[in-house]
């Protein structure tokens, strides 16, 4: 029976997936050798203070550590600062507030894990509007799926009573470790299929919860 319902946020609840890609292009556009760098930085992974961290390393490899660390963490909060302008503007995806709302009434524990550094996203969650429609939120640093594990302790929630609604590998792969049960948000086609659960727009995932909660027990894996 389900009891948990955890969102991941960005191109999950909000349609911002494009405002961070954006944004990282931006950020370094104009500096000789910026975009190159940003290619290599990404593709080595980490959140977005790794990131320009290994982007300034990259432009300036024989600069003074601490000037080389100071360009990172500027680059960074230049990202930060555009991406929350865009994302407070993203549009939600579509049937989300009635959903919440559907959900809550209905006493269910509504959770946001994101692998936005919480420090960026509480203050995007706070302007949205957000936080009285659930019952917490984390970011990173912790790993999604140490974020779903802290929630799974705090609810004190079996794998069986657990769902993640999310649009990134990151978020399938956590399910699957955990053994709770994900639907996949696949508007912004992050996720090629099949998965067993799938959905354009949060529409229908009332229905969907309804109907898991009439099952007593798990039956299968993400």
């Amino acid at each position: 029976m389900i009891r948990v319902v955890v969102f991941d946020f960005d191109g999950t609840l909000v349609d911002s997936n494009s405002v961070k890609e954006t944004c990282m292009k931006a950020v370094v556009a104009g500096i000789d050798g910026g975009q190159q760098a940003l290619a290599a930085a990404v593709a080595r992974g980490g959140n977005r203070y790794r990131v320009f961290a290994g982007v300034a390393r990259a432009l300036d490899p024989k600069g003074a550590p601490e000037a080389v660390a100071a360009h990172g963490r500027q680059l960074a909060a230049t990202y930060t600062a555009c991406c929350a302008r865009g994302i407070v503007a993203a549009r939600e995806r579509r049937g989300g507030r009635q959903m919440l709302a559907t959900l809550r009434r209905r006493g269910l524990r509504l959770w946001i894990a994101s692998a936005t550094p919480w420090r960026d996203l509480r203050p995007i969650l706070r302007r949205r509007g957000l936080p009285p429609l659930f019952d917490g939120a984390l970011g990173g640093p912790a790993s999604k799926i140490g974020n779903l594990r802290r929630i799974m302790r705090a609810e004190r929630a079996m794998p069986g009573e657990v769902i993640l609604i999310g649009d990134g590998h990151d978020d399938l792969a956590a399910a699957r470790s955990l053994g709770i049960w994900f639907v996949a948000l696949t508007a912004g086609n992050r996720l090629p299929g099949p998965h067993r659960f799938a959905m354009r727009d949060l529409t229908s995932l009332v229905a969907l919860v309804d109907r898991l909660r009439t099952r007593p027990r798990w039956r299968g894996r993400a």
